[in-house]
């Protein structure tokens, strides 16, 4: 399991390290899900500057956003902020991105997990 999930007051925090399949990504949003802390959540912070494989394929993405877009019916107000400095992991995000462009949930990339937090923890 190369990721660590972290509950903090208002949000979780991803940290991934090593190869991360996409399998693993659905695993660690479908865990949150479920909690009751869910409803009160207002960030995600997704940490990936410590991955070195990324076999998340562009269907992985797809499906993911269907289910934060799901997700964002019971809960709207979360922001999404990953920490990535690998080309794939951007483009990825991007896709993500782009199939959520409906949902409530706010989404950005950072190059440092300082910045994203920032970002993801204004309010």
């Amino acid at each position: 399991m190369p990721y660590t999930t972290a509950w903090e007051r208002r949000g979780v925090v991803w940290r991934y390290w090593g190869t991360v399949s996409g399998e693993e990504i659905l695993r660690s949003n479908q865990e949150i899900y479920g909690d009751a802390r869910f409803d009160e959540m207002e960030y995600q912070i997704v940490d990936f500057t410590s991955v070195e494989r990324f076999e998340v394929t562009e269907e992985d993405m797809v499906v993911m956003a269907a289910n934060d877009r799901a997700a964002a019916l019971t809960n709207p107000s979360v922001l999404v902020a990953v920490a990535a400095r690998d080309a794939l992991i951007k483009d990825l995000s991007a896709l993500y991105e782009a199939e959520t462009a409906e949902s409530p949930w706010q989404h950005s990339v950072f190059e440092s997990v300082e910045d994203a937090r920032a970002w993801a923890t204004r309010g």
